[in-house]
């Protein structure tokens, strides 16, 4: 499901990616997953890519949280070009 919501008044632009992440045990496996997730790819063959974004992004929020039942991704920048440049990645 994909949700947009336009705010012309807002400078931040923003963007989330959620998924859902149900537990079948009290192991933390969806926590595991959400830092695996931000290891790095085959795009961004580096390490730890949030890492160096919060180094070199003009971002404003950049962060990952799972909760019990989801995990997600969010970003925002005030500046047009790095919000699509956070978005891809």
């Amino acid at each position: 499901e994909l949700i947009s919501v336009e705010q012309p008044l807002e400078e931040n632009k923003t963007f989330g990616v959620v998924f859902r992440t149900p537990p079948e045990d009290s192991t933390g496996i969806a926590h595991v997953l959400e830092h695996s997730v931000l290891c790095g790819s085959r795009k961004y063959p580096v390490k730890e890519p949030f890492t160096e974004l919060l180094k070199g992004s003009m971002q404003t929020f950049l962060n990952a949280m799972t909760f019990p039942d989801r995990t997600c991704y969010p970003v925002a920048s005030c500046n047009l070009q790095d919000f699509y440049n956070l978005v891809d990645v």
